[in-house]
């Protein structure tokens, strides 16, 4: 993007069922970037394929976000390369959090980790524990393993 305009990130395990056009909505400029806030405090030490769990700061914030790219100078890809999975996930290249804006709207429903009832109408679902596109997980997230 040159550092300019906005742009989405999303994880790779995650399914879209809402317009994307209504999350690019909710780009604000006086933010550097917008994510939903979690407050995941894993109870399991170990994810799907054995994956060592990291209970952290802002544990799934950097999994779907707005970027302001003209704010994001800080991320080079010097930077990215080198700078710890924590730096980039506590977003540590950032001056404070006053820079980080909120997404509204159930985005980013974490399946298996927050109560299903919420998963009705979430337009974003992320299978962070493991989708079922593995055979060992088919049933993850219950009936929304269909979708």
């Amino acid at each position: 993007m040159g550092y300019q305009d906005w742009a989405i990130f999303l994880d790779c395990d995650m399914l879209c069922r809402g317009d994307i056009a209504e999350l690019w909505a909710q780009r604000e400029d006086n933010f550097a970037l917008l994510c939903v806030q979690h407050d995941h405090q894993p109870s399991e030490s170990r994810k799907f394929l054995g994956e060592v769990q990291s209970p952290y700061p802002k544990k799934n914030w950097s999994s779907l976000m707005l970027l302001n790219c003209s704010r994001c100078t800080a991320l080079t890809p010097d930077y990215v390369n080198t700078a710890s999975g924590l730096d980039l996930h506590r977003f540590n290249w950032l001056s404070g959090d006053h820079e980080i804006g909120a997404i509204q709207g159930g985005w980013n429903h974490l399946v298996g980790v927050q109560d299903s009832a919420l998963a009705e109408n979430s337009p974003l679902l992320h299978w962070t524990l493991g989708g079922p596109w593995f055979r060992e997980q088919r049933t993850m997230g219950g009936p929304l393993a269909a979708e």
